[in-house]
């Protein structure tokens, strides 16, 4: 009980040390008040086998007083109680009041005290005036345990710490595992009253309990920081106040059912006792943290009709004056129930008072009592510092009825359900491990934060919701009948499911992957910003806008692809290198782009992903991607099965993933259609495997429903699938012979011309860059030794391939230039030349296929240096034979670009050399101007350059061949050689002559696409007739020109003009 007394001179003081390790503490004539008096000391240890048998009063009347117990020192008295630091409530005292009780270590047994006084005095002294202070403490520490009350009677287990005055401060300490202090009677006959065991802390004056380290502390009620009734107004220096701090692993405060603070409540015999006689005053702190828990359990007390209350809970600042701050720090724990504390029978409640209830990374959780209905209900706002924990387990309710506000998040755990109602606006984000966590109102559920489900259910139960992100091992989030907006800027994997009819709108330009089973959500899915990716089931219906992407496996509901929309087959977070199947319940319809495939890297393996359309498929002018290894009708593909009815238009691409091609005969299946197939699938751009063009084009006879690849050139585009209609008898129609001439591309007569240009572009012949083959200057009548040459080439080429579909058209233009370097004669009638050169060429040529009707265009431009030498047998006499040699090293940068194709570029080099023989015979002469002469000539030159290998963006792979060919040339010139009546005497000559020339070439220009040969026809053999001048105008300037023409077999031409001029100096 709260002490009254007044004490005399009787009263035995013990005011000295001493230690006791064995027999009874002789309290009669040694004292039981340790440390009394004004100024005095006294330190009593028991310890070892010592016992004690009476009360004690630990620090009284200014003294300073310390009594502990430890070991094996025992009470042999069940009357035993302590009070530790205490004043009479007649005392005034000038030095301050200090007591300390230490019990320490479990071997000291259950110590029992009738009741329990830590920094008060008597009932009535809130009046007395006192400038010292009074300071108790008690320590219960390693393990030792203090029974706080009688058995018999109730009343007596209370403890009143920091009671009775302003001035007096009360502080327990119960630290260390198995350390105690209990205020709770155990007997049987108590049954579960809530009043039995009340802990007064901050009772007039200032009470702290600290339980730390796995200490624990019960009791049936607390009441913190309160005064009398009749206590009206304190001094700022007055005020009442109470701290309770609850921290470390297994550290426990039990209470059995209500605490109050700072609150006008006390529990008594039949009930709650407002105001009657004590109100809440002051400040009062509960800290809880670091794994510490606080526990209400939910007991009751029996009124005077033998029915049970229940009254459990927290009741905060109940008086506009009052403060009462609830911290869950980190990893602390708060659990409580309703069990009919307030109005409504929420379990926690607050006054008119100031107060706080923050989460600070705790738990508040319900718990599962004997009273308790299994249900947290409260209207109080709750501050969220940082991430807190909800936690309500299976079959367990928390309703949060006030706000929630602050920087901090939410978790939601356990199997039950935590419903919040009120206006929340904390920006930390929510995260649900377990249960249910629905909101109850419009605004419970904070907008534009993040959302983490790992595991239970966020129920959006009707309201919207706006996240700023989602993710989450699992779990559900339940739409129904709401609406909700995932618009995040960040990618982020959400493994569990959607739930329910309501809408769901991906915004932001994001990623959000769903790996969870969400087919049985109904509602409309869109996806609306940034992309969605879904590895296993998406139900609804599900709307892909312009400018995003879905990309699934598995299961997808009702879908409708928009114009810019695209949908993709196969998920990116499973990382499958394998083909994919995507299902699309009901109907797919297409307004954008669908790819049958993954982009990125495709290779063979990936290839064979399946579109199935369970239902029916409108093209709305859409366009569908298929992977293909092209080759004959078994190779590998992407596909579409539509199980209904196909209708619209749609333009189908096509990827040739490594295909070299090859015939095809019924062709590819791209796509099959059960039903009625009014669709038309229409190819958008070329399809190229290897060397063969393919067309995309309805089956024919029993395969008419479907849709092929094929190389074959198509029938024309049919129309709509007619009507079955039943003759009355059918005349059986013969299936017509498939066309099996394979369409070859453009591109490989386009590698294999320009491959020829490379070899014959700077291929030239002794006239074509000398001009006059016998010239010495007829003013001195020396031999030049240095001159320079430059001939301008044009030509056009005509031919077509071995296959008789393409044909190729060529211009070409070249310069090259030289000169000279040394010229002399071994006896003075030869003459020997000696000389370099160098060259640029280029040429530019088209193909065009009559079968296909595509084209393709090629160029080649390069550059060339080398030498020549030259021997003349007569040089006086103008007749007899030569010999002409030269050699060139060449190289090139060549170019290909097929129609819808990209373009290929590659690169080509080589050497080309020639050896070149004569003879001159003089035929006659007309008179001294005019004179006639024939010459045989032959020529063998060898072409060696060659084309890089090269592999096209579709795969193909491209080799040149016809390198090595040896062009060999027979021919007879005929040239009249002399100068007019007008030109006597201005060494002016002039030599007009025509030739004819027979040239076969041993290698064909080739072209191998995938091994597939595409040759150049009719070159082998050709016929060619030339006819020009070459003049002398000066003795330093000669000039000469002509134009020739090749005629080859199956169209093969070739036409070509020279102009060139000489300089000596």
């Amino acid at each position: 009980m709260l002490l009254s007394w007044s004490t005399s001179a009787s009263t035995l003081y013990f005011n000295s040390s001493e230690i006791v390790e064995d027999g009874t503490w002789d309290w009669e004539n040694k004292g039981y008040v340790i440390g009394g008096g004004e100024g005095n000391n006294g330190k009593l240890i028991l310890k070892g086998s010592s016992s004690y048998n009476h009360f004690f009063n630990v620090g009284m009347n200014g003294g300073n007083g310390s009594l502990t117990i430890s070991e094996y020192a025992k009470n042999l008295n069940a009357n035993t109680s302590f009070s530790v630091g205490t004043v009479s409530s007649d005392n005034i005292s000038v030095n301050n009041t200090i007591g300390t009780l230490n019990i320490k270590g479990s071997d000291t047994g259950a110590i029992t005290s009738l009741d329990l006084n830590v920094g008060s005095s008597g009932l009535y002294d809130w009046n007395t005036k006192r400038s010292s202070q009074v300071t108790g403490t008690l320590n219960i520490v390693d393990g030792a345990i203090l029974n706080v009350g009688e058995p018999v009677n109730y009343s007596k287990n209370k403890a009143y710490v920091g009671a009775g005055n302003t001035s007096n401060t009360g502080i327990i300490n119960v630290s260390g595992a198995g350390s105690e202090l209990n205020l709770i009677s155990n007997a049987p006959y108590l049954g579960d009253l809530a009043e039995n065991g009340t802990l007064y802390l901050g009772y007039i004056g200032k009470g702290i309990l600290n339980i730390t380290d796995s200490g624990t502390f019960s009791a049936g009620q607390i009441s913190a920081s309160t005064t009398l009734a009749n206590k009206d107004s304190f001094s700022a220096l007055e005020t009442p106040s109470a701290i309770i701090n609850v921290s470390g692993p297994g550290s426990r405060l039990i209470v059995r059912s209500m605490m109050s603070l700072a609150a006008d409540a006390i529990i008594s015999l039949q009930a709650i006792d407002v105001r009657l006689t004590q109100k809440g005053a002051g400040n009062a702190v509960l800290n809880i943290d670091d794994y510490a828990d606080v526990i209400f359990e939910g007991k009751a007390n029996t009124d005077e009709d033998g029915f049970e209350n229940l009254v459990s809970g927290l009741f905060m600042a109940s008086n506009a004056a009052t403060s009462a701050i609830v911290n869950l720090n980190k990893n602390g724990y708060m659990t409580i129930s309703n069990s009919n504390l307030s109005p409504d029978e929420d379990a926690i409640i607050a006054g008119e008072g100031y107060y706080e209830f923050n989460l600070n990374g705790g738990t508040l959780r319900v718990n599962d009592c004997k009273y308790c209905d299994n249900k947290l209900t409260t209207k109080v706002n709750m501050n969220v510092l940082s991430e807190s924990v909800l936690e309500a387990d299976e079959h367990k309710e928390m309703y949060l009825n006030g706000s929630l506000t602050g920087q901090g998040g939410i978790v939601k755990s356990g199997e039950g359900l935590v419903a919040l109602a009120g206006s929340n606006n904390y920006s930390g984000g929510t995260r649900v491990e377990g249960g249910e966590l629905r909101s109850d109102s419009n605004n419970a559920f904070v907008n534009k934060t993040s959302y983490i489900v790992n595991s239970g259910r966020l129920n959006l139960n009707n309201h919207d919701l706006i996240m700023s992100h989602l993710s989450g091992d699992g779990g559900i989030v339940d739409v129904t009948a709401a609406s909700l907006n995932i618009d995040q800027n960040a990618d982020s994997l959400y493994a569990g499911s959607f739930a329910g009819t309501g809408q769901i709108e991906k915004n932001g330009h994001s990623t959000l992957y769903l790996s969870g089973n969400s087919k049985g959500y109904k509602g409309d899915f869109s996806v609306t910003g940034g992309s969605v990716d879904s590895s296993d089931a998406l139900g609804g219906n599900i709307f892909i806008n312009d400018g995003t992407i879905l990309s699934a496996e598995g299961y997808l509901g009702k879908t409708t692809v928009k114009k810019g929309g695209t949908l993709r087959v196969g998920s990116y977070f499973s990382e499958k290198t394998t083909p994919s199947q995507l299902v699309v319940d009901t109907s797919l319809s297409n307004a954008g782009k669908i790819f049958i495939a993954k982009n990125g890297h495709i290779t063979k393996e990936s290839v064979g992903n399946e579109l199935l359309v369970r239902g029916n498929y409108v093209g709305n002018d859409g366009h569908i991607h298929f992977n293909t290894v092209l080759g004959d009708d078994s190779s590998l593909t992407d596909r579409m099965k539509i199980t209904g009815n196909s209708s619209g238009t749609t333009y189908v691409h096509v990827n040739n993933v490594g295909g070299t091609g090859d015939y095809t005969v019924k062709g590819i299946e791209l796509v099959s259609v059960d039903g009625l197939s009014d669709g038309i699938f229409r190819q958008k751009e070329r399809i190229v495997g290897g060397a063969y063009d393919y067309y995309l084009t309805r089956g024919k006879g029993a395969d008419y429903k479907n849709w092929y690849l094929v190389n074959t050139k198509p029938d024309p585009e049919p129309g709509p699938e007619p009507s079955p209609v039943q003759p009355p008898v059918p005349t059986p129609v013969p299936t017509p012979e498939p066309d099996t001439k394979p369409a070859f591309r453009p591109e490989g007569s386009e590698y294999a011309a320009n491959l020829q240009a490379a070899n014959t572009l700077f291929v030239h012949r002794l006239h074509d860059r000398l001009g006059e083959t016998h010239y010495v200057d007829a003013l001195t009548g020396e031999e030049k030794v240095t001159s320079m040459w430059l001939r301008n080439v044009g030509g056009h080429t005509r031919f077509k391939d071995s296959s008789g579909q393409l044909k190729t058209q060529a211009n070409r233009y070249v310069l090259q230039l030289g000169g000279d370097i040394a010229q002399w004669s071994s006896n003075g009638e030869n003459r020997f030349h000696l000389g370099v050169m160098g060259g640029y060429g280029n040429q530019k040529s088209n193909t065009r296929s009559g079968y296909s009707g595509y084209r393709a265009d090629g160029s080649v431009a390069g550059y060339s240096v080398g030498l020549y030498g030259t021997w003349l047998e007569d040089n006086n006499e103008k007749t007899g034979g030569y010999l002409d040699t030269w050699m060139l090293y060449s190289w090139f940068n060549n170019a290909v670009s097929g129609q819808s194709l990209s373009s290929e570029n590659y690169k080509s080099k080589g050497v080309t050399a020639s050896v070149e023989a004569g003879y001159t015979w003089k035929t006659g002469e007309k008179n001294k101007r005019e004179s006639y002469y024939i010459q045989p000539v032959a020529q063998l030159t060898w072409m060696g350059v060659n084309a890089d290998d090269h592999r096209e963006s579709n795969g193909t792979l491209v080799r040149s061949r016809g390198e090595g060919n040896i062009q060999s040339r027979l021919g007879l010139r005929a040239f009249i050689k002399g100068h007019s009546l007008v030109d006597e005497g201005k060494n002016r000559l002039f030599e007009p002559f025509v030739e004819v020339n027979w040239l076969h070439n041993t290698k064909t220009f080739t072209t191998l696409m995938n091994g597939t040969e595409v040759k150049q026809a009719g070159a082998r053999n050709l016929g060619e007739l030339k006819a020009g001048v070459e003049s002398q105008l000066t003795p330093n300037v000669n000039l000469w020109g002509n134009v020739a023409q090749q005629i080859g077999d199956r169209g093969y031409s070739d036409t070509q003009a020279i102009l060139g001029v000489k300089y000596l100096f």
